[in-house]
């Protein structure tokens, strides 16, 4: 049973219920012309609810439940409980001016996700950021398009998001970022702001890389998610297929779902839901990419000497262990 902090939000009751739907129907071996034709409906009415792109009403459940045998009438007020909860608003639809559709979409599978697996070449991870780092980041990528209001809603977001996932009953996280990412100085562009937000960054990912810290056997607050890991590339690695894009995978609770997969990027947001080769493709490539890296109880010491490198104000070229000043 999922705490309060992580309630199931109404994308993923929507999800539920058109996968349920749908299973249904295949096991009654009917077509989605079959169903519109018995049920005197237009298939793209069918369509759109196994589709999820709109709500689905009770007598419209009452209707399916009747036709297709293995929901039966028991199922109804279950279905009724989902189709309720896709219609309720969430927390991301006072955000929603401000955010992409797909990246809105996005926050509310993330939110229910009973693990996460996530690879970035650029920044710190969302989720990870703090306060400083999430609106120098949002001003560098609005450029002329950032104003102080914006920016503070969207950084509003941020936070709204990563509170329950980095709690103490949050999901079990895996991030992969590139060394590249440890060194780009967010929060000092154009000579503003020194390295205070890089180093306080730095510090930040260090206390909630949590497995890590407990592998090497130091203690973690109780109020941590302890389940997170943060694992580095090193330079050293050269070229590696996942440095195309950044992409996160969740897999909710429920066994029945397939994993999804979301990809942000400026050409445009995307939402793979229902890919199970791609999401497959993109798992074993963080599998793999993971088994390669040194274990997440060794990034602390590795992020030390950038933190020292920062501090003396030089530039360095950094190996697990050591840093080699330039």
């Amino acid at each position: 049973m999922l705490k309060s902090s992580r309630r199931r939000g109404p994308a993923v009751a929507k999800r539920q219920l058109r996968l349920a739907l749908r299973r249904a129907r295949y096991a009654a071996e009917m077509t989605q012309n079959e169903v519109a034709d018995a049920l005197d409906w237009h298939t793209s009415k069918i369509l759109r609810i196994e589709n999820g792109q709109v709500s689905v009403a009770t007598s419209d459940l009452m209707a399916l439940v009747a036709l297709y045998p293995d929901l039966g009438p028991e199922r109804l007020p279950e279905l009724v409980d989902l189709a309720r909860e896709g219609r309720r608003p969430s927390f991301v639809s006072r955000y929603r001016e401000v955010l992409t559709p797909q990246f809105a979409e996005w926050l509310e599978y993330e939110a229910y996700a009973m693990s996460i697996r996530l690879f970035e070449s650029q920044f710190v991870p969302g989720v990870l950021q703090t306060d400083e780092y999430a609106a120098a980041t949002v001003r560098g990528l609005l450029g002329n398009e950032a104003d102080d209001g914006r920016v503070e809603q969207i950084v509003a977001a941020r936070i709204e998001r990563a509170e329950p996932l980095t709690g103490p009953d949050g999901p079990r996280m895996e991030f992969i970022v590139d060394e590249a990412v440890l060194w780009r100085g967010v929060g000092g562009e154009a000579g503003a702001g020194g390295r205070s937000v890089m180093l306080a960054q730095l510090r930040h990912l260090q206390r909630m890389n949590t497995v890590g810290r407990t592998v090497a056997g130091d203690p973690v607050e109780p109020g941590l998610n302890p389940g997170i890991s943060v694992q580095v590339v090193p330079f050293d690695l050269g070229a590696y297929a996942a440095m195309r894009r950044p992409f996160e995978l969740v897999k909710f609770d429920e066994s029945e779902d397939d994993a999804m997969l979301y990809f942000e990027s400026p050409g445009g947001d995307e939402v793979i839901r229902d890919s199970v080769d791609e999401t497959a493709r993109h798992h074993d490539l963080f599998v793999e990419l993971k088994k390669a890296l040194p274990g997440p109880e060794r990034t602390n010491a590795f992020i030390d000497t950038v933190l020292a490198a920062m501090r003396e104000g030089a530039a360095a070229s950094c190996r697990f262990g050591s840093c080699r000043l330039l």
